[in-house]
Formats: C-alpha cells, structure tokens, sequence
C-alpha cells in the first residue's frame, strides 16, 4: 500500500480576462492547504517495474524520463540566452552536456536547484513587479537601480562572465527574500535566478592556453 505524505499546496492569485483578452482583474487567492497524499515507497515502484510491460510501469519510466527531458530543455534554455541578441547562433543537438544528462547527475543536484516545473511569463512578470516594490522599500535604492537588477534577471547571460555582479546580485535576492510577504507566490522565481548565479560564480575561470596566442 502507498504511504501518506504531508504535502502543502500553495496557491497564486490568477489573472480574470475577458472573452477578448482583456485584463479583468485578479482571482481571490486561495489559503493553502497542507493535506496527506498517498505515495510510493522504494518498494513498490520496483515491484511495479518487475512486473514487465504494464501501464503502471510505462507511467514511472514516463516520469523518469521527463526529469532527463527538462533537464535537457534547461540546457537548451541557457544555450539559447548566452546567444543574445546575435541572430546569426541556432541551438542544436550537439550542444547538449550529456555528461549532464544522467539521472546520477540530477540526482547530485540539490532539489532547490532543480529547474522540476516550468515558470510562466506570468509567474516572471509577478516576480519582477514585486522585486521592484520590495526592493526599493528595503534598500533605498532608487527604482532605476533595481530595474537594472531586473534586466540582468531577464536576460542573464550579461552578467556571467562578471562574478562579481553575479554576487552582488545574489546578495540583492537574499535581501529580497527576506523582505517580500509574497514568497509563496515568488520565491520559486527568485530561487530559480539565484541558484543559477551562485553556480556560475563556482564555476572554474576558464584557463587560457597561452601557446595558442
């Protein structure tokens, strides 16, 4: 028999349009609610997958596969943005780390750090908004400063090979998540962007061989 979790669910507030695409307004947003949810033990989804060709075990192999899969799209997603505004690049295939693409290397991977569920421009847009409030609430800083922070948030690949614009930037996000109410609605967003700065800044300089020059 599966075992009960406790799970909580969180819920965002969610844009009310008309039949035309006009913005209406927002929906209430609903509490969370914190519940048991029956999951697999080890167990029993090696039971499930010796038992050979069945739907359950299709199910699992599926799941399996879409942890390898967005980590893929992930990948894709970086390639795509160090590309800039250059219209000349396109991604293909032989760009991939496939040394990056094992379920041994996502599973070394802390789960905080895991790009599990796709983020929507309006998940982004109600991140940037309060990112811009709280911040020049919490810092002093003027609004034009912080919407510097957003468009290396937006696009940020500008900032990679400057650590130490990276980490001042990392900084600016703990601040933020220390300081914003709305955690539940956008952390996962300021998580996502800070978690990718504090790899790139342990990232190895890059050596220059120079016999080559």
């Amino acid at each position: 028999m599966p075992i009960a979790k406790q799970f909580k669910f969180n819920f965002k507030s969610r844009t009310i349009r008309s039949e035309d695409g006009q913005v209406l307004g927002r929906s209430k947003k609903q509490p969370s609610v914190e519940c048991e949810i029956p999951a697999l033990a080890a167990d029993e989804i090696i039971s499930y997958l010796q038992a050979g060709d069945t739907k359950e075990a299709a199910l699992i192999t599926e799941a399996v596969a879409r942890i390898i899969i967005d980590a893929a799209r992930e990948q894709f997603d970086e390639i795509i943005e160090a590309f800039g505004e250059d219209d000349s690049k396109e991604v293909s295939a032989s760009m991939l780390d496939y040394s990056k693409l094992s379920l041994e290397y996502v599973a070394s991977i802390p789960p905080t750090q895991r790009s599990s569920s796709a983020l929507s421009d309006e998940d982004w847009e109600a991140f940037f908004t309060d990112y811009l409030a709280v911040m020049v609430a919490a810092t002093g800083k003027t609004e034009d400063k912080i919407k510097n922070h957003i468009n290396l948030f937006k696009k940020p690949t500008k900032a990679k090979a400057n650590k130490e614009v990276l980490q001042v930037l990392v900084d600016q996000l703990n601040i933020y998540m220390a300081s914003s109410a709305n955690l539940e609605d956008n952390g996962t967003c300021a998580a996502r962007i800070s978690d990718k700065f504090t790899r790139w800044i342990a990232e190895p300089e890059k050596a220059v061989n120079l016999d080559l020059l």
